[in-house]
């Protein structure tokens, strides 16, 4: 599930990327940032198997660099937190994000392929009581490096994870943190 959303994530970001790149000035590097506060509410929605309402607040701010030659490569700092409340029993946890992803331009190799590093730092998932008891959390770096061919197929996929990495790749280990808590 999240491997998928990753991917999901940073296809949407790259065709951004692309889209915004054919408007950008080829003179000169440029940056274009967007500031956004996040206030979100969602009623009865599905979190590991229990109905919870979410209200996910904090901020978030996307950077677009184009340098010279018109190549993008983006920036993404949030800080941002899911407030969970089990419907049935009005139990409360957190799920936090307090990182930078950064996704340098694109590398096209001497074979035509093409070499994406998507780099994430800080503390993407920490999973947290009211009592600020630390349940699991990922804190350090995790670089996916994706090389596809010119069709776009992909030829390699490498992951370099350093730090404290508790969260990443099992839904399960962060699901069993959330019913912890909530259950």
């Amino acid at each position: 599930m999240k491997r998928w959303v990753h991917v999901v994530a940073l296809t949407g970001l790259m065709t951004l990327s692309a889209g915004w790149a054919a408007e950008a000035p080829a003179v000169g590097a440029t940056t274009q940032v967007f500031h956004t506060q996040v206030n979100v509410s969602l009623t009865n929605i599905r979190v590991c198997g229990f109905k919870v309402d979410s209200v996910i607040q904090g901020t978030d701010t996307f950077e677009l660099f184009f340098d010279a030659a018109g190549n993008v490569s983006v920036q993404d700092i949030s800080h941002v937190v899911s407030t969970l409340t089990n419907r049935a029993n009005g139990k409360v946890v957190y799920v936090d994000n307090a990182s930078r992803d950064s996704l340098p331009a694109p590398v096209v190799n001497a074979d035509g392929s093409i070499t994406v590093t998507d780099t994430l730092t800080g503390s993407p998932e920490r999973v947290y009581t009211s009592h600020s008891d630390v349940l699991v959390k990922d804190v350090g770096f995790v670089s996916l490096v994706d090389t596809v061919d010119a069709q776009g197929n992909l030829l390699s996929h490498q992951v370099i994870v350093h730090g404290v990495n508790q969260v990443a790749g099992e839904d399960k280990v962060f699901c069993a943190a959330i019913a912890s808590a909530i259950s």
